[in-house]
């Protein structure tokens, strides 16, 4: 394990230990001391490069003079903006997703951040049972899986409006959860154009939001969460290097050590399918014009991107299925060096063409 050293007052030199997959965003709520350790020292050159790639760090965090050779923290969060897989080479096409309309249910968010501000069209939060105003307070998650959807430079989708909900989920569990769910079919009944996908990073083993679920499938929303990854064998990824070449892509970072991590033996050559959720950049809390880069992103990351493939795929035919979907995503994935498949983003939408 890679060590920080330090000089105490006395001069002796310490070595402060540096966990791999290093969080420097924690800020004030964290009670690790090491991101300010970092901050404060003159020289971390001796630290390997690729431990601090891979690393989580916000755009505005305080980089030593002296860094490893080859360590670029302003490039690495501008690269890692990239979708990846020619996600953006379809945005070039005009397939954006210009014309669909999203939602998120998760933490809150500023809505004026850079990279979704103008795909906004509802900001609400439901808390304690209640609709309100958003409150001043930030989470870390909500921007992110906001930015990954339908960010500017970072969204798979940055044509689509987004409908975003706010839910104090940890108090309340699944219960705000159902409520919002149950607001957007109202919404729907309303509004053209209607909410298609509903993108969810968690999910909920219980019987009212299955159903509300399924009710919103009948109506024509697609509800992107956990339940729906671990259903249809789709597992989060990343590309450290290439994001644009199936080869370079491997297995999320965050399930390296635990116990589930068989998945991917149990399951991986020729059934798991990896979405993009690793070594990614996406809007940070910090400001308006932050940005927070994320090794390890898991889940939370793989299910917006998803969500916004499914979007660009809309967009081409807008009475596409989840099934059809879903179907056409296998059938179309590409294949990495070891023999595992990854979402073919283009694959898909030239399949989807073909169905017009």
């Amino acid at each position: 394990m890679e060590q920080l050293e330090q000089k105490k007052d006395n001069g002796v030199e310490v070595g402060i230990e540096i966990p791999k997959f290093l969080d420097l965003t924690l800020g004030e709520d964290s009670e690790s001391e090491l991101p300010g350790q970092i901050a404060q020292a003159e020289n971390i050159s001796y630290i390997s490069k690729d431990v601090l790639e891979s690393a989580s760090f916000d755009s505005n965090f305080h980089w030593p003079a002296k860094l490893p050779e080859g360590f670029d923290p302003e490039r690495l969060i501008e690269e890692d903006k990239n979708p990846g897989l020619g996600v953006r080479s379809l945005h070039t096409e005009g397939i954006t997703g210009e014309g669909i309309v999203v939602a998120i249910i998760d933490q809150n968010i500023a809505a004026t951040h850079v990279e979704f501000k103008d795909n906004l069209i509802s900001n609400r939060e439901y808390q304690k049972g209640k609709i309100g105003n958003i409150n001043d307070s930030t989470s870390m998650h909500g921007p992110a899986v906001a930015s990954l959807f339908v960010g500017k430079t970072c969204g798979v989708a940055p044509g689509a409006e987004l409908y975003y909900v706010a839910s104090d989920a940890m108090d309340e569990g699944y219960i705000n959860y159902v409520k919002a769910l149950e607001d957007i079919i109202e919404y729907n009944k309303t509004h053209e154009p209607k909410v298609r996908v509903v993108s969810i990073s968690r999910g909920f083993k219980d019987k009212k939001w299955e159903q509300i679920k399924d009710k919103a499938e009948k109506l024509g929303i697609t509800v992107i969460d956990s339940k729906y990854f671990i259903d249809n064998l789709i597992t989060g990824g990343g590309s450290k290097d290439n994001k644009d070449q199936f080869d370079d892509y491997d297995f999320d970072l965050w399930r390296e050590g635990k116990s589930d991590f068989s998945w991917k033996e149990r399951f991986g050559k020729g059934r798991l399918i990896i979405v993009p959720s690793d070594y990614r950049t996406m809007a940070s809390r910090q400001g308006d014009s932050e940005y927070r880069h994320d090794a390890g992103g898991g889940w939370s990351w793989a299910i917006p991107y998803l969500s916004g493939v499914f979007t660009l795929a809309l967009q081409v035919k807008s009475d596409l299925s989840s099934s059809d979907f879903l179907k056409i995503m296998r059938n179309t994935a590409g294949q990495n060096k070891n023999g595992f498949k990854v979402i073919n983003p283009r694959g898909i939408i030239e399949a989807v063409k073909k169905l017009k």
